[in-house]
């Protein structure tokens, strides 16, 4: 039980039940109570959603009881609901569900990641700061942390895999990059990096010498194929700043770039048309 998307809880019952025993999207529909052969076919295309009624009787179908059954609710519910603050509350049910179980989460590693705009920072840090404690790391930084804020995203970044320690406590990174993972869990710490990010550049401002920082802006009127032109002159931006970053050896500091491109009006009418 380690899936996270309901499509891929579905459909990896489906795709088992079809290897084993010739099972069909009809066959499927008609043990859930769905009129529909293709219905149960659409949810896990992310076309339709299952109802209460609907979760109960598709859980029914695939034989789920105990943990499983409570596990599947959740699922279905994390994976429907809109709202990112009610998604973070019913994944912290998923999280102490798994626990208490014995079992993982896919991405549940990299949600802890993209939690605080520690992480990030102490994974390009503490490699270059040999034999530091705690306390000097977090000396170390522009915006104020503490030493067991630090302490505590230092046992992070170990316990899922994003730095070694050796046996003479220098902290070495696994790779030079970190993937998203499962994108459906991480989006919502993302959003959330994204946000404690935002603020501490608005912290720049007054706490950056001018020389460290670039800041600038454009306010901008576009229509919609210039803003999907500029979304892929940014996407090829940010590769090439990766492929500087890649072949830099130096790691002299820490550095976060923001790149943002947002509305600040609804959709506006076209000229003449005003109401």
């Amino acid at each position: 039980m380690g899936g996270i998307l309901r499509d891929d809880y579905i459909r990896d019952y489906y795709a088992e039940r079809k290897e084993r025993y010739g099972f069909t999207w009809r066959d499927f529909a008609k043990a859930a109570g769905y009129s529909s052969p293709v219905f149960l076919k659409l949810v896990c295309d992310s076309k339709a959603n299952l109802s209460e009624a609907g979760i109960e009787r598709v859980a029914s179908a695939m034989g789920l009881v105990g943990v499983d059954l409570q596990y599947f609710r959740q699922l279905v519910a994390f994976n429907q609901e809109k709202s990112s603050a009610t998604k973070k509350k019913i994944f912290a049910e998923m999280r102490k569900l798994a626990n208490e179980n014995s079992f993982a989460l896919v991405g549940e590693d990299q949600y802890d990641y993209y939690g605080s705009w520690l992480n990030p920072v102490l994974r390009e840090m503490a490699p270059r700061l040999t034999g530091a404690t705690p306390a000097q790391m977090a000396g170390e930084l522009v915006f104020e942390s503490d030493a067991a804020h630090v302490k505590n995203s230092l046992k992070l970044l170990e316990k899922n895999g994003f730095l070694d320690k050796d046996e003479q406590g220098r902290y070495n990174q696994n790779s030079r990059s970190v993937t998203t993972g499962n994108l459906d869990v991480t989006s919502l710490a993302i959003r959330e990096m994204h946000r404690q990010m935002g603020e501490l550049a608005v912290q720049s401002l007054d706490q950056v010498p001018v020389n460290e920082r670039d800041i600038s802006g454009l306010t901008i009127g576009i229509s919609e194929g210039a803003f999907e032109k500029i979304t892929k002159e940014i996407a090829e931006f940010r590769r090439r700043i990766s492929s500087i970053v890649m072949d830099d050896a130096g790691d002299e500091r820490v550095y976060r770039l923001n790149v943002q491109l947002f509305p600040l009006t609804r959709t506006l009418p076209k000229e003449g048309r005003h109401a």
